[in-house]
Formats: C-alpha cells, structure tokens, sequence
C-alpha cells in the first residue's frame, strides 16, 4: 500500500496542469469512492489511493477534493503529500487558506518553511488572485444581470399567480419573458467568450444557485442544459450536484421526468425506479442513492458529535 501511494503521489507531482482536455466524469467516480471510504470505513489511506488516482486524471484538481485530501494526508501525517497540496495551490491560484482552514490538523504545517515559501508566493501575486475570486468578469454580467431578473419576478410573481387572466398579469407575462430573452443573450455572450462560470475563472458550483448566480437557474433549455451544461460537467467546471439540481428544475418545468438524476424523500421508490435513477446518477459522476444516503448519515452523526463536544468543553 505505501509503495503504491508514493508511486501515485510521482504521478501527482508530475501531473500536467495546462489546457488539458479531459473527462471528468471517472474523476467523479474515484472521488465519490474516496469520500465513502474516509466518511463510512474511515479508511483515510484508501481514500488518499482514490484521490491521487483520480487527481492523475485530470488538469485540474475541484478545490473541494483537494481540501478532503489535505485533511486525510494530514490526519496520517504523510507530510510530503500535504506539502504537494501546498505546491498545487499555487499552481491552481487556490488561496492556501481555503485548503488549510482553521483545523487543527493542520498547525504544524502552518509553522515550517514550505508554508512560509507558499505564502510568500502567494502574496506576491495576490492581485492575480483577486483578479480570479473578486472580480471575475462572470460575476460582474451576472451581478447586473440579477437586478432585472429579480425585478421583474418580485412584481409579478403574487399578481400573476393569482390574478393570471387579467391584462395586467399579460403584461407582466409579456415583460417577464421579454427580460429573460434579453438575459440569455448576454448569458450566451459570456460563456462563449469568458468560458462557462466554473471555480477556475472564481465562481463556484454554489454561484450558480445563490446571489447573482439565479440568473442561471432560470435558463430552463434543454438544449442549454444538455449541450452547454454537460461539457461544463464532463470539463469539471459544474459539479455532478449542481447539475443534477438543474436538471430536475428544468425537468420539472418542462415536464421532462426523463432528465430526473434525485429521488424523493417523501416516497418510496420502485426497484425498477431506484435502478433508473442510479442508471441516470452514475453516468453524470454522482454515486448512488444508497452511496449518498450512507455519506449524508456518517456526516450527520460525525456534526452531532462534534456540536456534543463543542457544548461539553463549554461547561
């Protein structure tokens, strides 16, 4: 096992990370399997064979697995892997703060020289990376954009819904349609010269849904969704998550059940359903159901733990 982790970890360094193109998509799989070995089995030394064989794969290492792995290569104290953490977020203009958070795991390496080089490195190009988090061009359109989008569904949504025959509810309609037309104009503009918002030009999956990012959800194309949307998720630049979300809101809409990566809660599922869902899962990257039940109930039991402790050493 520990060879196998330093030949990988050869691999890792070694990693080409310029305009590579590539599916993400077994990415998606090897990280899924990582998470569930460290979160059910915690099993960090399997997880850290998933991440570096998954990391070869790719141009471009999702900021959020890079995090997960620092923490398991940390908590096994393999320093030069952490140190390599360190190297990738500066050459993937990652602040080294949202990798190596407060967490105590990570002290003594906040304390030796490689960090001090790092950081160094770091300040000296701070403006490139305030250029990437702060003033992404993505954000800007986006952020003006979000005004007449908002605008016009705070005005109509009470009136339309409960008045929708009337003249007035027409023209909001009318109006309504008429801004969203012009939006995704501008959406299309963007993506075809900034590329699609993704974590390397500074938005991350959760933009598209929150603050400026709404202007995005309500792009309800199945042409949007299945040709620009699917390159941005097999290019790693939209989660497997944010995706799924995007087809059930459009599939919704549409009424289009095909496009159904979730379940519900609420009811029970045929087998037949539950094999089609994790059928439709699996080929965007995201792990089954059972997989994801698993993960979500190891992570509520580990935040129960942790707020149990938290209120114990304050008494």
């Amino acid at each position: 096992m520990k060879k196998f982790i330093l030949s990988m970890f050869v691999l890792f360094l070694f990693a080409n990370t310029v305009g590579q193109k590539v599916n993400y998509i077994p990415y998606y799989h090897l990280v899924n399997r990582a998470k569930l070995v460290k979160c059910v089995n915690a099993d960090c030394d399997s997880a850290i064979v998933y991440y570096l064989q998954a990391f070869e794969m790719v141009d471009y290492i999702l900021r959020e697995d890079l995090q997960y792995f620092t923490q398991c290569a940390a908590m096994l104290e393999k320093d030069s892997l952490v140190y390599s953490a360190m190297d990738r977020c500066i050459a993937q203009t990652i602040y080294l703060s949202a990798i190596f958070t407060s967490n105590s795991l990570f002290d003594k390496y906040k304390n030796t020289k490689k960090w001090n080089e790092c950081y160094a490195i770091e300040q000296e190009n701070i403006e490139k990376y305030k250029e990437k988090y702060y003033n992404s061009p993505h954000k800007k359109i986006l952020d003006s954009l979000v005004i007449s989008d908002q605008e016009v569904r705070n005005k109509a949504n009470w009136f339309y819904w409960t008045f929708p025959n009337t003249k007035k509810a027409r023209k909001l309609r009318e109006r309504w349609h008429i801004i969203d037309s012009c939006n995704r104009l501008v959406v299309d503009k963007m993506i075809e010269k900034y590329d699609f918002p993704n974590e390397r030009n500074g938005c991350f999956n959760d933009y598209i849904f929150l603050k400026s990012g709404v202007v995005l959800t309500h792009y309800r194309d199945t042409n949007f969704l299945r040709n620009i949307e699917y390159k941005a998720l097999t290019e790693g630049k939209l989660s497997p998550d944010c995706y799924a979300r995007k087809a059930k809101q459009t599939a919704y809409v549409l009424k289009l059940p095909s496009l159904d990566y979730t379940y519900c809660y609420q009811k029970e599922m045929t087998a037949q359903e539950k094999e089609q869902v994790n059928k439709n899962r699996y080929e965007i990257g995201l792990p089954s159901i059972e997989e994801e039940n698993l993960i979500i109930q190891c992570n509520r039991i580990k935040y129960q733990q942790k707020k149990a402790l938290e209120k114990k050493r304050k008494k």
